[in-house]
């Protein structure tokens, strides 16, 4: 009894311990590709798929990624879904039951399962062509949400323990995915934690390495593994700050090319239609039809009523330019051979005239010169020409941006960036190489042709056509408008448009017209296209007959006596006539209206001629003398012989002070056909009353007389002194002791007594002079102690 009562002890004992051995396992699957990676803030393809916790599970135990439960060996249970939507997986936790011993064979078992389920079904997303993969997770995951923490196919492995051999970490992460490189601390580095880094081929084996064996531990050594991020884009970024010496220049040429390979082409497109007025209304053809029928035909009926018919703007009623007109007509209908230079003085009417006849011109530029020089700085200098030929768009903050980067390159890398720094004269180049092209494009074929043509053998040449087939109105024109300003002559600006007149002229692009008050143009454009002559036309002031036509057509008053008087000294000078028409209509009479403009131009002429102070007479290009001289003559003379005034003692065939007046405007220098200057004239007519009146003051007039005459003394008493020294040296050539001739001989030889001679008649006249001009210094010197 008593032994079976031990042994029925016994076989519970041996019940209660097998029970005992089975118990419940808990186990982790992390599966692949089922999110597309998050690679970086800006990746959108997460906003695309949903990650619905409560979805997962529903699909899981619908059979998609696992199979059944009733299928799948001890006990199988799905306990539960963690989405990695970052790492483009998710962790699925199950449990099974398993006797400890058998575990790690049970969890291979349920591992092949799924697998093989997986391999049959082989899921593929939309995002990825490689299947969905499941792998057992050995180790503890660490499951973070750090917001800029991203995957990468580099694992940074550490080692809390001994270090671990390559051999066994191949071992362990090989299944991964492909590895491309497993490398170890070097041993004589004292970092710590020490560690191994682990490249992946695929980012995807890294994200699945490191969810399933991360917490590991290893022969004694747990795994730690975070994502070491990649450093392609530091290493790039490294490599470009430390070599800026070419890194630099290849930014600037990358820049160049996409602004050569995307802005250009717009500006082109731009420019073209600013050219052509693709997008100008007012050359719509329904736009013109219907203005021609309508307000037209009211204008003509109001101009008819109008005795107001003439204008200063309407040239082409003046007789005396229909031939400068008909001139320049006719030059802009043959091909474009040479400049088209139109000359004359401010306020003569240049610009209106080329505008009235290019009105009907389709294909037309102008470019005002004066307008874009009137600038606050090299930024909006550069804007105005851009403006007005159409270039779009333009980055005006560049030239300071580019200096500023040329700047900061020169102080770190010890030299300026090549190709990367923007000028203004760099700008105005862009500018008009891109009109230069664009020119290119609207000019008609034939005559480019013909221009290839000339650059080809003599025998084929012979065979291009020898009759011209073109449209004189489809040939571009391109006006430059105040061209060589006279205060601006040495500005970067005349240079380039200088060229790019020469390159549309050589390649018969486009006709170029320069209009300019500076006769001095023409010597500056004959370096830009040498061995051509232009073709040039010069305007003169309005005749008295025409000028008193047009106050009379302007003004309706009746109280216009003495007139004709007052155009006699005012000219026929537009700008002077338009300021002499609204006095008049102000209510004041003709000779009050020209003493007002009269008393305007003494003080523009003393500004200009004499400075304000004597300071600003420094800047001044002549003496007051010199000025004085010319002035003091053109009061009573309407014009001056040009090589009288320059080989006048005063100027000593120094024409430099005299070109200086012109620039000025205080004088104006007619040219002969040749080009030789011949007279000179007052800046305007209006000028030559202004002379008078200043003369007029006694007390200016004697003390510039009396600078005049010590001026000239001195030039007698250096001419004295020179011929004084000369004697001396003659006279050092006798012996003081007997009055022998150095040399020998007791008489003086012939050529030099001639000489001597010679010498005593100059130094005799030349004191009667100075003895004149002191006389003069004398008594200008009582009529200023006077007070005149």
């Amino acid at each position: 009894m008593f032994r079976q009562r031990v042994f029925t002890r016994h076989k519970v004992s041996a019940s209660e311990t097998a029970t005992e051995t089975v118990s419940v396992e808990n186990g982790r699957f992390y599966y692949d590709n089922v999110y597309p990676l998050k690679i970086g803030s800006f990746d959108i393809r997460h906003f695309l798929v949903r990650s619905n916790k409560a979805r997962l599970e529903e699909k899981l135990r619908a059979g998609k990624w696992i199979p059944a439960e009733s299928e799948m060996p001890y006990n199988f249970k799905v306990k539960g879904v963690e989405p990695r939507k970052r790492e483009g997986g998710m962790f699925v936790n199950f449990v099974f039951r398993v006797d400890p011993t058998q575990k790690k064979k049970a969890l291979e078992e349920i591992s092949q399962k799924v697998q093989t389920f997986l391999k049959d079904k082989s899921i593929v997303p939309w995002f990825n062509v490689r299947p969905t993969e499941s792998y057992l997770v050995k180790g503890e995951p660490f499951i973070e949400d750090l917001s800029n923490r991203y995957p990468a196919s580099r694992l940074r492995v550490e080692f809390q323990g001994p270090d671990i051999s390559i051999e066994t970490l191949y071992e362990y992460f090989r299944p991964y995915g492909l590895i491309r490189d497993i490398s170890l601390l070097s041993a004589s580095s004292k970092d710590l934690p020490r560690y191994a880094m682990i490249q992946y081929s695929k980012m995807r084996s890294a994200t699945s390495a490191k969810n399933c064996i991360h917490g590991i531990t290893v022969n004694g050594t747990r795994l730690n593994i975070v994502y070491d991020m990649p450093l392609k884009t530091n290493m790039v970024y490294n490599w470009m700050a430390s070599h800026p010496r070419i890194t630099v220049p290849l930014i600037a040429a990358t820049v160049a090319g996409i602004t050569y390979t995307i802005f250009d082409p717009i500006r082109v497109f731009f420019i073209t239609s600013k050219t052509t007025q693709r997008f100008n209304l007012q050359e719509n053809r329904l736009y013109k039809w219907l203005r021609k029928e309508t307000i037209d035909l009211l204008m003509a009926f109001r101009e008819k009523s109008d005795d107001e018919d003439e204008s200063f703007d309407d040239l082409s009623t003046w007789k005396e330019r229909e031939q400068e007109e008909s001139k320049l007509r006719n030059w802009l209908k043959e091909p474009p051979e040479t400049f088209i230079v139109l000359l004359g003085p401010n306020g003569s009417g240049k610009s209106s005239l080329i505008n009235k006849i290019i009105q009907e011109k389709r294909n037309k530029v102008f470019i005002k010169c004066d307008v874009i020089l009137n600038s606050r700085d090299e930024n909006e200098l550069v804007y105005k020409l851009a403006r007005q030929v159409g270039y779009f768009p333009v980055f005006t903050l560049l030239v300071s941006l580019s200096n500023l980067v040329d700047g900061l390159a020169s102080a770190t890398i010890g030299q300026k960036t090549v190709g990367f720094s923007s000028t203004t004269d760099t700008e105005i180049k862009k500018i008009l190489d891109a009109l230069t092209i664009a020119l290119h494009d609207i000019a008609p074929e034939s005559l480019m042709k013909k221009s290839w043509h000339a650059h080809k053998k003599s025998h084929e040449y012979l065979e291009s056509p020898m009759v011209e087939s073109y449209d004189p109105a489809e040939i571009p024109i391109v006006v430059i408008d105040a061209y060589m300003t006279k205060d601006k002559e040495s500005h970067e600006l005349w240079d380039h448009l200088a060229k790019l007149a020469a390159l549309l002229v050589e390649n018969r692009v486009a006709h170029v017209v320069f209009v300019s008050s500076n006769i001095g143009i023409i010597k500056h454009l004959s370096r830009a296209l040498p061995n051509k002559t232009f073709n040039y036309a010069i305007l003169s002031d309005a005749p008295n007959e025409r000028a008193i036509s047009l106050v009379k057509r302007h003004v309706h008053s009746k109280n216009l006596e003495g007139l004709e008087t007052a155009i006699g000294t005012l000219g026929g000078r537009l700008t002077d006539l338009r300021l002499f028409i609204n006095k008049i209509r102000s209510g004041q009479n003709p000779n009050d209206a020209l003493q007002d403009l009269v008393a305007k131009a003494i003080i523009d002429v003393r500004k200009l001629a004499f400075g304000d102070d004597s300071e600003d007479a420094k800047t001044i290009s002549w003496s007051g003398v010199q000025f004085w001289n010319i002035m003091k003559r053109l009061s009573n003379e309407e014009s001056l012989s040009y090589d009288a005034v320059k080989f006048s003692p005063i100027f000593n065939g120094d024409d430099t002070p005299i070109r200086a007046m012109e620039q000025a405007e205080l004088i104006s220098i007619s040219q002969l056909a040749n080009g030789r200057p011949y007279t000179i004239k007052p800046g305007k007519p209006l000028y030559q009353a202004a002379f008078a009146e200043i003369i007029s003051d006694d007390l200016f007039a004697a003390t510039m007389d009396l600078q005049t005459a010590e001026y000239l003394l001195s030039l007698e008493n250096n001419k004295i002194k020179k011929y004084e020294d000369e004697l001396e040296k003659l006279g050092s050539l006798f012996v003081k002791t007997d009055g022998k001739w150095l040399f020998g001989s007791g008489h003086v030889p012939e050529p030099i007594e001639h000489r001597v001679k010679f010498l005593l008649s100059l130094l005799k006249k030349r004191h009667i002079r100075a003895e004149e001009h002191q006389k003069r210094i004398e008594e200008l010197k009582k009529v200023v102690a006077k007070g005149g």
